[in-house]
């Protein structure tokens, strides 16, 4: 059976589980009414019942010996003074007995009973320390001295997060962070984990992060606020461990690669979507390519100035983008090395879909013009306030040839572990983007400049909303194109612009066909001058030779 074969069958039965689940949820302490509220106390009760027995079993099964001794010697006790025929009370003493030799395993019950979620926290952290010498010895972290003895990497201690574990662990003296971050797939796959991530604490320490969860719920974009629409801290989804993912867009060139149905728009509409907000009070304008005619980024139409829809319209507007780099050059020389946006001096955002269409397959001059442009815009624009997110499907070389002027990548499904390594390079070990799996739409690997990665999975946006918030946070009517403008907004200014450029084509082309220009003459070219015969070659006489 593959592997595709064993994730289907697994989604099919966590889909059957999760229906039996709400069912009977909904039949028992999901009514509402009194009813409702008894199955709830009978539920608490049960459970807190459960977690005293299963802790009091679990603590028996581990020290069996007290738990037979204290048996033993309290019906010994009792027997005898049975036997004796002791008068007086015959009970008390024996059950005292044998309630100092369980006394642990009482106080274990009664602790899951109070707080069963710390002490599930407590006992997975101990069976995780109990069990790390064998692992870190298996997964390569340890080193035997010359005395015999074996050392390991330290772990100093084990704490829990939502849907993780944190493990801290310390190098010894001898061995490198890179050694710990090797190592951590092995160390995954041996408490087998879903998943992991490792973040440095400090010079030889590292945190290394353990799913519990093999994948992210799904989640459905809202309308945004003013006060999230950060470009340093944008909200674009959530995390494995269920926090709020954040990517950073002011000063950093990001580049969103994806198989088909990967999940690219829930990408590129988090980005934008988000931003909002500041594109309608005038801190952020965005300008689009959207190279399959229009079809992704018409929705949000309002909130663009300038946007393209063909490889060869593209140009003029990268010309533009370029001649905003080029006046703040001027304004920012010895004033500031990084832009701060501002209503009347804003973060310029270029958004691309589809990005191959551009760089790959359009006209060898479109090509080449697009390639000198987009470098110019990467290298030069990131400190003025020009960024760019471009969306591709295809990673290879021939498509995105600039791929490492991006500091950022977001790496969703990919087809092979050698796109992975593609897109990520050296960062591929730490983010299996080849992994993910197809039912997993959003789900994303995000790269940071600092080469750590983290896995999140972008909200989803549905059309209605997007054109919500397009109509609710349209751009001001000075982001539009610099022809002349009416309106309110992007969307009005470029309505009346594309009429009045409609007229104008139309009228070029009745000129065009009622008198078109003469083609103009060649001049004949001059007949070629005949040459003129070699000179024949002198016979030598016999005194020359």
């Amino acid at each position: 059976m593959n592997t595709p074969t064993i994730t289907g069958l697994r989604a099919a039965l966590d889909a059957r589980v999760t229906s039996a689940r709400a069912a009977v949820r909904a039949s028992t302490v999901g009514r509402p009414g009194r009813s409702g509220k008894a199955w709830r106390i009978a539920a608490w009760i049960a459970y807190r019942d459960w977690m005293f027995t299963r802790a009091f079993g679990l603590w028996a099964g581990k020290h069996p010996l007290p738990v037979i001794l204290g048996v033993l010697l309290a019906v010994g006790w009792w027997g005898i003074l049975i036997l004796a025929d002791v008068p007086g009370d015959r009970i008390t003493g024996p059950a005292l007995l044998l309630l100092v030799f369980l006394s642990p395993g009482l106080f274990h019950g009664l602790w899951a009973m109070v707080s069963p979620r710390r002490y599930r926290q407590v006992m997975n952290a101990r069976a995780i320390a109990g069990v790390w010498p064998k692992v870190a010895e298996s997964c390569g972290l340890s080193a035997r001295q010359p005395d015999g003895t074996i050392t390991i990497s330290r772990l100093r201690h084990v704490r829990h997060q939502a849907g993780a574990v944190v493990l801290r662990i310390e190098t010894f003296a001898g061995q490198t962070p890179d050694t710990l971050h090797r190592a951590a797939q092995a160390i995954t796959t041996a408490y087998r984990a879903h998943g992991y991530e490792t973040s440095t604490v400090k010079p030889g320490v590292l945190d290394l992060i353990l799913f519990t969860t093999y994948r992210i719920a799904p989640a459905t974009a809202r309308m945004p606020e003013p006060e999230t629409a950060n470009p340093d801290n944008l909200p674009v989804g959530r995390t494995r461990a269920g926090q709020v993912a954040r990517l950073v867009v002011r000063g950093r060139h990001t580049l969103v690669v994806g198989a088909t149905g990967a999940g690219k728009g829930s990408a590129l509409w988090s980005v934008v979507g988000n931003l909002a907000p500041a594109v309608h009070v005038g801190t952020v304008r965005l300008w689009g390519l959207d190279l399959k005619g229009g079809v992704e980024l018409e929705m949000g139409r309002a909130l663009f100035g300038h946007v393209a829809y063909g490889s060869e319209d593209a140009i003029p507007v990268l010309r533009a983008l370029l001649r905003v780099i080029d006046q703040r050059k001027e304004t920012m020389r010895g004033i500031s090395r990084l832009h701060v946006p501002t209503p009347g001096d804003p973060l310029h955002v270029l958004i691309i879909d589809e990005l191959a269409d551009l760089m790959a397959y359009a006209e060898f001059e479109v090509r080449r013009e697009a390639d000198r442009l987009m470098s110019k815009i990467l290298t030069q624009g990131r400190a003025l306030g020009v960024v760019v997110l471009a969306c591709v499907q295809n990673p290879r070389q021939e498509a995105v040839g600039q791929r490492n002027l991006y500091p950022q990548k977001v790496a969703l499904r990919l087809d092979s572990d050698i796109e992975s390594d593609m897109v990520l390079g050296p960062q591929a070990r730490l983010a299996p983007a080849h992994e993910i799996s197809r039912g997993e739409q959003g789900t994303a690997y995000i790269v940071g400049e600092d080469g750590m990665a983290s896995m999140a999975r972008f909200d989803y946006w549905p059309d209605d909303l997007i054109r919500a918030v397009a109509l609710r946070y349209a751009a001001p009517a000075d982001h539009t194109a610099p022809e002349p403008r009416s309106g309110d907004d992007a969307l009005n200014a470029w309505t009346a612009a594309a009429a009045r450029r409609g007229v104008h084509n139309n009228a070029a082309d009745k000129t065009t066909d009622n008198a078109a220009p003469a083609p103009r003459p060649r001049k004949p070219r001059a007949p070629r001058k005949p040459r003129a015969p070699r000179a024949p070659r002198s016979t030598p006489t016999a005194e020359e030779d």
